[in-house]
């Protein structure tokens, strides 16, 4: 759970950032997944794209993807910015989500691949 100011504060969440110049969304999923949470993922595939107007007055757009977990355990590179953080069945998510994860869920059971948030 991210306990810092920033945008989905006190709300459970995926890992994920923001993407670098000239880099592809891919490499930025596994880039930032390795940053953030010393995690090694594999074959990131795209999930959905979310217009997300939910946070005050931000405006985000969200790219979800789904990888293969190959090695690591999650230890955020910023453990002050969290209150909890470890593995989740599906089916035991824990509340109140970052409001994309539910998005991502429904792409990862669905193949919907755009949502609008309003």
């Amino acid at each position: 759970m991210r306990v810092d100011d920033t945008h989905g504060n006190g709300e459970y969440s995926c890992g994920g950032g923001h993407v670098e110049l000239g880099e592809n969304l891919a490499e930025s999923a596994r880039r930032e997944i390795a940053e953030e949470w010393g995690i090694e993922i594999d074959q990131p595939q795209f999930l959905c794209v979310i217009n997300l107007r939910t946070y005050d007055s931000l405006h985000y757009v969200s790219f979800g993807f789904a990888a293969n977990w190959v090695a690591g355990e999650p230890q955020p590179a910023r453990a002050a910015e969290f209150a909890d953080y470890r593995w989740y069945a599906l089916d035991e998510l824990p509340s109140p989500l970052f409001k994309p994860v539910p998005y991502y869920l429904k792409a990862f059971a669905t193949g919907q691949r755009y949502f609008e948030e309003p």
